[in-house]
């Protein structure tokens, strides 16, 4: 499903119409209010040299009645500007969660997370900040420049034909600086994108970092990446002080250059009056404005663009399509894989592969380090469909399967356990409802009962299980896993941080089980777990070199065999 730009804007206004609506009716309540104030002002300074204290109170008259109805528009601003506002950028962060949850594995592994963080959190306040309520502030600008302009011609053509050209000089200052701004917005968005993935990749390597004694050398890692993107924001600043000073200047001498005129007028022709003079200096601002205004606001506006379309990317979702079809949920009677071939980078990693794992049977998988044992459950799981081979469900081939039903029959157990920053329980069932007797059980499976008669089952891990041991967690997770009563369950090192008699004891809890297809990758090459395995799978190079019991492996005198001697 591709995602466009446009639909990604939608989501800001679903449901936002009526506060959109009376918000543009507030901005267009104000530019007329600003107008009519100007006007009253003239018409002020007119009834002072005339003397009628009538028509002096009915302009007092008139800005009361303007000043209340300001009172009552602003006073619903104070409920519906922050609700418009709310309700714009929760759905706008919702959706898009919501659809980088709908992503595959390999779809969401085409973007590391700090790029997904970045826009969640900087780009979305940029966009709030400059496109949220940008529009209402050309609504304002653009209604009080036209109302200006009809005004100013009906007092003098001349002197509004002289304001409009002097006008125009901050409005070319604005064009050619301005176009610069958006360019360094996607710089400073990208910048802190990149920032932002070196500031946690270091943090979460923390304690690597102090190991191995890198601290200066990361820290000037730093220091420079800090500087890139300071520079980025420095230019960005440059322009903008340029912009401003430069349009500064040239509302100056447009302003005096109407007062000029016009004082000129007033001397040489006595076609204008002073009081019509002061009216023009006041609307010169109503002019000006929005020509300076417009241009940044709109610069700032189409800055956001990148923004959408990067989102837009990042919500694109390439590998579920219509044709994918359901695996069957009652029962997967084999996992057959046919001349599998993979590879990283065009380093071949799986090399013509072929074996058929059948229903409720138990495998372990053995290999030295990059024998590929990893590799070969990630093609299992569909995180990796650039394959050639065949790797089939029964009838069905992985290429053609919705993954989100194959997660419904499948669990697995990675070696590097993710642990939310949330209770032990709730890490363990997912937030999803388990029978209270069930629960226990599979707590004590997992070797978890008595980490929670110590801590609770409402302790909190902290961030990625900070709070808790690596033994904790991977206990954790094989409980996580058996939860969920999949078909299917992959292990990946599940118990690579436990003790002996634990990792023994939880790994007989797993081939207990029955109504299950187990396929576990270990390093523990221990005599009593693995001659309980129906098949030993021994890789080497991507490729299946041996395979069959443990007293046949044994027997056989060959790699397992030398892999179990220095075990």
């Amino acid at each position: 499903v591709t995602m466009t730009k446009k639909e990604v804007k939608k989501v800001i206004f679903k449901g936002n119409k009526l506060n959109f609506a009376f918000l543009t009716f507030a901005s267009l309540f104000e530019a007329a209010a600003m107008m009519l104030t100007s006007i009253m002002l003239e018409k002020i300074v007119s009834i002072a040299s005339s003397d009628s204290l009538d028509d002096l109170i009915t302009q007092g008259i008139i800005f009361i009645t303007v000043l209340a109805l300001a009172a009552v528009v602003y006073g619903l601003m104070l409920h519906i500007r922050p609700k418009y506002r709310k309700k714009a950028i929760q759905q706008y962060k919702n959706n898009i969660y919501e659809h980088l949850l709908k992503k595959s594995i390999s779809d969401f592994n085409k973007y590391d997370t700090s790029t997904y963080t970045s826009a969640l959190t900087n780009d979305v306040n940029y966009i709030e900040e400059n496109y949220l309520f940008s529009i209402f502030t050309i609504i304002t600008d653009v209604t009080l420049f036209i109302a200006t302009i009809v005004v100013m011609l009906l007092y003098s053509p001349i002197l509004t034909l002289a304001g409009i050209i002097l006008s125009l000089l901050p409005l070319i200052v604005g064009l050619l600086i301005g176009s610069k701004l958006s360019v360094h917005e996607k710089n400073i968005s990208d910048g802190n994108a990149s920032f932002m993935h070196f500031v946690k990749d270091n943090l979460i390597g923390f304690s690597t970092i102090k190991v191995f004694k890198a601290e200066h050398k990361i820290k000037d890692l730093f220091t420079k990446n800090n500087q890139s993107l300071e520079s980025v924001k420095a230019k960005k600043e440059r322009t903008t002080i340029l912009m401003d000073f430069l349009q500064v200047i040239t509302q100056y001498v447009s302003q005096f250059g109407v007062f000029f005129i016009g004082a000129y007028l007033c001397i040489a022709t006595d076609e204008i009056q002073p009081a019509v003079i002061i009216l023009f200096l006041q609307l010169m601002n109503y002019i000006m404005s929005p020509l300076i205004t417009i241009p940044s606001v709109l610069s700032k506006r189409n800055a956001c663009n990148p923004l959408f379309e990067k989102i837009a990317n990042l919500l694109t979702v390439t590998e579920e399509n219509d044709h994918l079809l359901p695996i069957k949920t009652t029962s997967i009677d084999n996992i057959s894989l046919s001349n599998i071939n993979f590879a990283y980078d065009e380093t071949a990693v799986i090399k013509n592969l072929s074996y058929t794992f059948e229903k409720n049977k138990a495998y372990a998988i053995v290999g030295s380090s990059g024998s590929g044992k990893t590799t070969l459950l990630n093609l299992l799981i569909g995180r990796h469909l650039n394959y050639t081979g065949n790797i089939c469900y029964d009838d069905l081939e992985l290429k053609n399967i919705s993954l989100d039903s194959l997660f419904e029959n499948m669990s697995f157990v990675e070696q590097n356990v993710f642990i939310f920053d949330d209770t032990i329980i709730n890490n363990i069932t997912m937030y999803s409802t388990v029978d209270e007797e069930f629960l226990k059980d599979i707590i004590n499976k997992s070797g978890l009962t008595d980490l929670i008669k110590e801590k609770g089952e409402d302790y909190k891990c902290g961030e990625n299980g900070s709070n808790l041991s690596g033994g904790e967690k991977q206990r954790i997770s094989i409980a996580r896993a058996l939860v969920k009563k999949s078909q299917i369950l992959l292990m990946d090192e599940a118990t690579s941080a436990l003790d002996n008699e634990t990792s023994s004891t939880i790994t007989n809890n797993v081939l207990n089980l029955n109504n299950m297809t187990r396929i576990m990758i270990t390093h523990k090459l221990e005599e009593a777990s693995l001659s309980r395995f129906d098949e030993i799978i021994v890789l080497k190079n991507g490729e299946i070199v041996e395979k069959g019991s443990f007293e046949d492996l044994i027997n056989n005198n060959y790699i397992f065999k030398s892999l179990y001697q220095i075990e």
